[in-house]
């Protein structure tokens, strides 16, 4: 084999290497993320990097002019971004996951991820940006309860609402006693759903009263709906109470 054999050899040997390690940096993050104003969000990010022996991890998150705004020594922040940015999960976990609080208009982004391996290499994922879509209202609530029902009778009524921070979901109020459940539903995108049951055992005094529910959003903001309860007697000779 001559010197040009080995040279293009040597080429071809070196092009699939980095093509293999390359291939290897890979993140699963979502396009954009919808987030309330004023409240939380939570951007779901996962990464992988080549096996390497790591000594430590490093996450960071840079907005598109490269500059920081999460970075776990926080003086390289933006002043902005200070005390508002937090990593969720094990970041040595491949978890990337960021959680912006007290969102403002201008925390739209795109933003991006990058990994520095402590005595091995560093990575940015930059073809791989979010932005945040900016929500100045919560979307309506989605209420559903029976509004006739019979003294006496098992009522269930239920409060669903869609947000983007799992950390602080919405908490729930209702205006009439009862067992409550709460239950938790991951969409995509990082959006969520989260929904509140109140089941209770229906009396006269009930009769003509409204069922309201009452959402609070991690950040102050809220919102309610209500529903009129018709109860009717268990009294055969009577239509209501």
């Amino acid at each position: 084999m001559d010197v040009w054999q080995w040279l293009l050899f040597f080429i071809c040997i070196c092009v699939k290497v980095t093509q293999t390690e390359a291939s290897s940096w890979t993140i699963d993050v979502p396009s954009s993320v919808k987030g309330l104003l004023g409240s939380c969000v939570v951007i779901p990010c996962s990464y992988n990097y080549p096996n390497a022996k790591v000594q430590t991890f490093t996450g960071i998150w840079t907005n598109d002019g490269n500059q920081v705004i999460y970075h776990p020594t926080e003086s390289k922040m933006l002043e902005q971004y200070r005390r508002r940015t937090k990593l969720l999960g094990d970041i040595s976990k491949s978890n990337c996951s960021l959680m912006i609080e007290n969102l403002q208009q201008n925390d739209g982004g795109p933003f991006h991820f990058r990994i520095e391996l402590g005595g091995y290499n560093s990575f940015s994922y930059l073809n791989k940006k979010v932005s945040i879509l900016m929500i100045r209202e919560p979307n309506a609530i989605d209420f559903s309860a029976h509004e006739d029902i019979k003294e006496g009778q098992p009522v269930s009524a239920s409060c669903s609402v869609f947000h983007s921070c799992p950390t602080y979901p919405p908490a729930f109020h209702w205006s009439h006693s009862g067992e409550q459940h709460f239950q938790a539903q991951k969409l995509h995108d990082g959006q969520w759903k989260a929904t509140s049951i109140l089941t209770f055992r229906s009396n006269r005094t009930d009769h003509n009263k409204l069922l309201q529910c009452r959402v609070t959003y991690h950040g102050g903001k809220h919102q309610e709906t209500s529903k009129t309860l018709k109860v009717k007697c268990k009294c055969a000779f009577l239509n209501i109470c």
